[in-house]
C-alpha cells in the first residue's frame, strides 16, 4: 500500500512538473514574442505609425542656397534653429539639400564634409525627438533622363547618403528624393520608379518620399498614382491660389507681378486687375480667385487628394506649403491657420515652407504666427 501510494505521489510530482514546465514554457513564448514584435515594430515601424508621428512640421532652408558658397553653408551652426523649432512643438524638420553644390569637381562623389554635416543634424534632430526628411534639392532630371548619364549621378549621390545612415533612424529619418521634378507625368513616373530600384537594394527599410510631376502638384500625384515599392510616402506641395501665395515674387514675374491680394477673399479689398494681365492666364487666376481664396476651396482641394490616396493605399504628407511675406501679416496669418486646420481635418502631415526666410512662419524676428500654435498643439497629442 504504501508503495502505491508513493508512486502515486510520485506521479503526481511528475504531473506537476509537466504542467509548470508548460506553464513556463508559454510565459518564455509569450515574452520572446512580445519583444520581438516590440523590436520589429521599434525597428521597422509601419508607414501609418511614421504618418501619425510626423506632426506639424517645417522647413528649415539652407543647404539648398546654390548662390552661396559650400563652405559658408558647411560652417553654418542649424542647432539653435532646430532647438527653437522644437521647444515651439513642431515635430519633423525638412531639410532641402542641393546635393550638387557638394560635389567634387566633374563628379558625382559627395564631399565627405556635407556626409558628416547631415549626420551631425540627424543626431541633433534625434535628440530633439525631432524627424528629419533629406530632400534632393534643384535636380538636373528631364524628359531624357531615363536614357543618359543623369540616372546614376542622381542614384549615385543617394546610395552615399543612404549608405551614411543605413541601420539607422527608420522611424526618424527619411529621404525624399527628388523636389518637383518637372518632366512629363508619364516618363516622371518611369523616372521614380528606376531611381527607386537603384538604390533600394542597398536599404530595404529605409522609407523614401515620392511626389507627382509638375512641381509636385497635386493634381500630378493622383495622375501619378501608386508606385511598385511599399516603403512609400507620398508627398504633395501646395501653394493655391498661387497668385496670392506667390504674389510678389520675382522668380515667377510673368505669374506673380501683381500684390495685395487679401485672404480669405475681400472684393473691396482686391487690388485693380493690371492692364498686362488681359488675356492671360494671370487675368484668368484674377478672376476665379474670389472662390479659390477661400477655406471651402482649400478644404475641397485637400479632400480630393486625401480621398484618392486612402483609396489607393498611399500614405499622404504634404512636405510644401505656405505664403510669401509680400503678403500682408493679417492675410498670412488667416492662410496658415485655414491651410493647417484643412490639413489637420484630413491626416495630412504638413511641412510649412519656410521657417525663417522668403515664406517665413514668423510674425516678428522669433515668434511664430499666434494662428500656428493650435495647430502645433493638436499635432503633438
Amino acid at each position: 500500500m504504501q508503495l502505491i501510494v508513493g508512486q502515486l505521489n510520485t506521479l503526481s510530482n511528475v504531473k506537476i512538473k509537466i504542467k509548470i514546465s508548460r506553464l513556463a514554457f508559454l510565459i518564455t513564448f509569450s515574452l520572446s514574442l512580445l519583444q520581438f514584435t516590440s523590436c520589429v515594430k521599434k525597428g521597422f515601424p509601419t508607414l501609418p505609425d511614421i504618418k501619425r508621428s510626423m506632426g506639424g512640421g517645417t522647413n528649415l532652408s539652407w543647404f539648398e542656397h546654390k548662390w552661396s558658397s559650400p563652405e559658408d553653408l558647411l560652417n553654418a551652426d542649424l542647432t539653435p534653429k532646430l532647438n527653437q523649432i522644437a521647444q515651439q512643438g513642431f515635430k519633423t524638420v525638412r531639410l532641402p539639400v542641393a546635393f550638387d553644390l557638394f560635389v567634387y569637381p566633374n563628379s558625382s562623389t559627395l564631399q565627405p564634409q556635407l556626409l558628416t554635416k547631415l549626420k551631425e543634424i540627424y543626431y541633433t534632430c534625434y535628440n530633439l525627438k525631432l524627424h528629419l526628411i533629406i530632400t534632393y534639392h534643384y535636380g538636373i532630371f528631364d524628359d531624357n533622363s531615363l536614357y543618359n548619364d543623369d540616372m546614376n549621378r542622381v542614384s549615385w549621390m543617394w546610395k552615399q547618403v543612404q549608405q551614411t545612415f543605413k541601420g539607422h533612424g527608420y522611424d526618424y529619418l527619411f529621404f525624399e528624393l527628388y523636389n518637383e521634378p518637372t518632366m512629363g507625368a508619364y516618363r516622371w513616373k518611369l523616372t521614380a520608379e528606376k531611381l527607386i530600384n537603384y538604390i533600394r537594394g542597398e536599404d530595404l527599410n529605409r522609407i523614401y518620399i515620392i511626389g507627382g510631376s509638375n512641381y509636385n502638384g497635386l493634381d500630378a500625384l493622383i495622375e501619378m498614382g501608386k508606385l511598385n515599392d511599399e516603403k512609400i510616402l507620398y508627398t504633395f506641395h501646395f501653394y493655391e491660389p498661387y497668385i496670392f501665395t506667390h504674389q510678389g515674387a520675382d522668380w515667377t514675374q510673368d505669374k506673380t507681378y501683381m500684390k495685395g491680394f487679401p485672404y480669405p477673399y475681400r472684393r473691396r479689398k482686391m487690388p485693380l486687375m493690371s492692364k498686362d494681365a488681359t488675356g492671360t492666364s494671370v487675368e484668368k487666376d484674377y478672376t476665379k480667385y474670389y472662390y479659390e481664396g477661400t477655406k471651402q476651396y482649400l478644404n475641397d482641394r485637400m479632400s480630393q487628394v486625401s480621398n484618392f490616396c486612402a483609396a489607393n493605399k498611399m500614405q499622404l504628407i504634404c512636405t510644401e506649403s505656405g505664403v510669401i511675406d509680400v503678403a500682408d501679416p493679417t492675410s498670412r496669418s488667416n492662410y496658415l491657420k485655414d491651410i493647417t486646420a484643412s490639413m489637420y481635418q484630413y491626416r495630412i502631415p504638413c511641412m510649412l515652407w519656410d521657417y525663417d526666410q522668403r515664406f517665413s512662419i514668423h510674425q516678428d524676428s522669433t515668434h511664430i504666427f499666434p494662428s500656428l500654435n493650435k495647430w502645433l498643439k493638436k499635432t503633438k497629442r
